[in-house]
């Protein structure tokens, strides 16, 4: 059957099976990290009181979504100081698609004070808005929004993931904090997976599964995963790393694989490191 038919017979299965149409976009969209934005170089602060920027804040009260949604977006544009706390009111609204736009709005302005703001709403969005956060907090420069993305939206903190959706944005966030030039958070967002790997659940373990592949694609996996085998004093860290590092196709890490093979005291790592040296490319 080929990729066409399946992808128009996925929301018919889900709603026979009694799951929101939403479930064919979980099903078929590949999870991958998420762009930052081109902030603001410098926010104005403009006065009058009927220029464009007045006129988009008072559109934010619009009775009509769809222009509120606008008026965020004419915001995000403007580069004006005047919009962020309109902005961060828009939080709340009812509408998803308005809050989208008010944390993507947020994100392209960049002012660093709406960050611990974004922070205080995470808990209350659906998944939709919190992957908007994903891209907004990466956007910004600082410790706070970057770390927000490991801790707040990646991080489970003990929870039992079961929920597609909520997986997908956990995912992303990894992702997303695996490719900035910041290193901070990439690996303790990596070994996140490790954690979702073992879940209970079979549709999250395949989510793990399609996250850990596409670390190849990302700028910080390699030297992450490799400092994992190399520094961790828990050797099942140690060989869940070893394991991966092949299946993933990680051929940066190959001298640590290499020095694990010669040096880790754990025989089952020594043997991972050696299958998964064989798995990756001849070296050039």
């Amino acid at each position: 059957m080929n990729q066409r038919i399946m992808q128009r017979l996925i929301p018919l299965l889900c709603l026979l099976a009694g799951v929101s149409a939403a479930c064919a976009t979980a099903q078929t969209t590949p999870i991958k990290s998420l762009p930052v934005y081109d902030q603001c170089a410098a926010l104005n602060a403009g006065t009058a009181a009927d220029d464009a920027v007045a006129k988009a804040i008072a559109a934010l009260k619009s009775p009509d979504a769809k222009s509120r949604a606008q008026a965020a977006r004419q915001l995000a544009a403007a580069c004006d100081s005047r919009g962020v706390d309109p902005l961060i009111d828009l939080l709340k609204d009812p509408d998803t698609s308005v809050r989208v736009a008010a944390v993507e709005a947020l994100g392209k302005l960049g002012d660093p004070n709406s960050v611990q703001l974004m922070i205080d709403t995470v808990g209350e969005q659906n998944s939709q808005v919190r992957m908007a956060m994903i891209s907004a907090f990466a956007s910004f420069k600082t410790f706070l929004a970057r770390n927000a993305i490991a801790n707040h939206i990646a991080n489970p903190s003990g929870a039992d993931i079961s929920d597609e959706a909520d997986m997908r944005v956990r995912c992303a966030a990894i992702l997303t904090a695996c490719q900035l030039k910041d290193v901070q958070h990439s690996r303790k967002s990596i070994l996140f997976l490790y954690e979702f790997l073992q879940s209970k659940h079979d549709n999250i373990r395949k989510l793990a599964e399609q996250t850990m592949l596409e670390l190849k694609n990302t700028r910080n996996a390699a030297s992450e995963m490799a400092g994992i085998l190399s520094q961790s004093n828990d050797p099942m860290l140690r060989r869940w790393a070893a394991l991966w590092i092949g299946k993933i196709g990680l051929t940066d890490a190959r001298g640590a694989l290499a020095e694990a093979v010669a040096t880790d005291s754990d025989s089952t790592v020594k043997q991972l490191a050696a299958e998964s040296l064989k798995q990756l490319p001849a070296a050039k």
